[in-house]
């Protein structure tokens, strides 16, 4: 078919348009003009610079324990756009199309056909793990990163076939622009030399050499950047919880991350049967597990020497233990996984492209089933990003708030931590918030957080000196306490600052279901809770 020259790229790729017009509208329910959770801390921090001179600062002056100057100029820019989150999700919605396409890219030029590409790329666009990233605003951290980390690849990839000067600086520019986006860049390097190897085809230590060699600008930039952080995080104490690299933390978090990308549903729902039906879930995972090493034995057992012996397999592979080295040192976050799993789709690729031919139709079944699922679960979790806009606009009203408002010091206690898998308010984020919006805000200390479910049943219970709450747990709607802990193994009174918390009662999962908060007589902060539905204020 004959198309107009100028048109011509976009017809040679007009699957790739169509998958970025698809995850597009699959995401686009949960594109809201609300804020949430970390955001506010956040845009308090980075909005209010006069014009770009001043907001150059950021590039000077770190934020706390991080140094990525890049993401906090992308949300000044983004605040010139309007003062609703709408510019905020938007961008990031842009972003994540951009590194689909991007891998997209990088995987033609590592010799994937455009079959086996375009189902990657789908993976990787569609998968449920990339919706954290995708609408809490803060999630651009990894877009801004994964944007940079991957434009540096696509250029290197190309060094072989472009000798110019020209594209190794750009290729130099990305990879700078990635270092001060977020820290996990600095393993770029290692990425580069995984490529080249690739590309070459050999494990011959003579071209690994040689490649490792033309490498030196970047490695030299990496420990430049590598030493500064570490005497930036000499004086933190902050640092501390990213720092637990003991092998059974790290094995821990790999476990957990590498449960979360090939299970395609709600991890919430996961982690309840976990806890109240260990034996059936550890049963079902041994059974899930067997039934896809069963499968893959045997669509690839007539190819399995071809696919062993795939680089873009084991390329894959090695990018997915690499990026993920510098945060496994903290929690297991699922967002964490935004480029991490770019390496899964490559391994994707690579098993595609080695599949038997008399496979190739069960191949092609499973895939559209697998994104089926994913597609309706981005969906789903996007209604409900959606509706925690809602509850967010709602809980920042100036009907809800205002009375609050008219004091200098508050607690607050049932703050509503998020709705569902989205985040709503943690740390002193309403504070934060209240100040974004109003202009200011009194001293907030949150007593307890809870986590709302589409029906939030808690009866409260006033009394002379407290009051006592009571909730039916969910794997959604639950107490939480400000130290995070959501799981007890028995009852307890807490003293927390002022105040007592008194756990009462435990359900079988060892969540709380019944919550005293008692004030003592000689304190005069006022008192607010929220009951399931407003912010009510506790008897004096």
């Amino acid at each position: 078919m004959n198309s107009h020259p100028l048109l011509r790229p976009f017809f040679d790729h007009r699957y790739l348009l169509l998958l970025l017009l698809f995850t597009s509208t699959i995401f686009y329910k949960g594109i809201t003009p609300s804020f949430s959770s970390d955001d506010f801390v956040h845009l308090e921090n980075n909005i209010h610079y006069e014009n770009l001179a001043a907001a150059t600062e950021v590039f000077v002056k770190p934020y706390g324990r991080e140094y990525r100057p890049l993401v906090r100029l992308s949300l000044w820019l983004n605040h010139q756009m309007g003062d609703t989150a709408l510019p905020y999700k938007i961008s990031n919605l842009l972003m994540h199309l951009l590194c689909v396409a991007l891998l997209y890219g990088l995987l033609l030029r590592l010799g994937a056909s455009k079959t086996a590409t375009l189902v990657a790329s789908s993976v990787f666009a569609l998968h449920p793990i990339h919706i954290t990233s995708v609408h809490f605003i803060l999630g651009r951290t990894d877009l801004v990163a994964a944007v940079f980390y991957l434009a540096t690849l696509y250029c290197f990839s190309n060094w072989k076939n472009n000798s110019g000067i020209t594209l190794r600086v750009i290729t130099f520019i990305w990879f700078a622009a990635a270092l001060l986006s977020k820290e996990l860049s600095i393993t770029l390097p290692v990425m580069m030399l995984a490529i080249s190897i690739t590309k070459q085809k050999t494990l011959s230590p003579a071209i690994m050499l040689r490649s490792a060699i033309k490498l030196w600008p970047f490695v030299l930039l990496a420990f430049v950047y590598l030493i500064a952080r570490i005497y930036q995080w000499q004086a933190m104490d902050t640092v501390a919880v990213y720092t637990n690299f003991a092998p059974l933390n790290i094995l821990k978090n790999y476990l957990e991350w590498g449960f979360a990308l090939l299970y395609p549903f709600d991890l919430y729902i996961a982690r309840e049967w976990l806890i109240l039906h260990t034996g059936l879930f550890v049963a079902a995972a041994i059974t899930s597990v067997l039934g896809l090493i069963a499968l893959a034995i045997y669509i690839w057992r007539p190819t399995a020497r071809s696919l062993l012996r795939s680089p873009l397999l084991w390329l894959g592979f090695g990018w997915l233990l690499i990026t993920l080295i510098p945060m496994s040192g903290g929690n297991s976050h699922r967002w964490y996984l935004y480029l991490p799993s770019a390496g899964f789709s490559m391994m994707l690729a690579a098993a595609w492209a080695t599949a038997a031919p008399n496979r190739q139709l069960l191949m092609r079944g499973l895939a559209v089933i697998i994104l089926i699922i994913y597609s309706g679960e981005n969906w789903r979790q996007s209604l409900i990003w959606n509706h925690q806009s809602e509850l967010n606009e709602y809980l920042l009203s100036a009907e809800q708030t205002q009375e609050m408002r008219e004091h200098d010091t508050i607690a607050i206690a049932n703050m509503p931590f998020g709705y569902q898998s989205a985040f709503l308010f943690t740390h002193s984020s309403f504070e934060e918030a209240l100040r974004v919006r109003y202009g200011s805000s009194p001293k907030i200390e949150v007593l307890n957080y809870v986590n709302l479910d589409s029906h939030n049943r808690i009866q409260a219970e006033p009394s002379a000196t407290g009051v006592t709450f009571k909730l039916t747990p969910t794997a959604y709607r639950y107490f939480r306490l400000r130290d995070s802990r959501v799981f007890f193994d028995r009852t307890a009174t807490l003293a927390q600052s002022q105040f007592t918390l008194q756990i009462n009662d435990l359900d079988a999962a060892g969540r709380i279901s019944s919550l005293s908060i008692e004030r003592p007589e000689n304190v005069s902060v006022p008192v607010y809770y929220f009951d399931g539905n407003e912010f009510k204020r506790m008897n004096n």
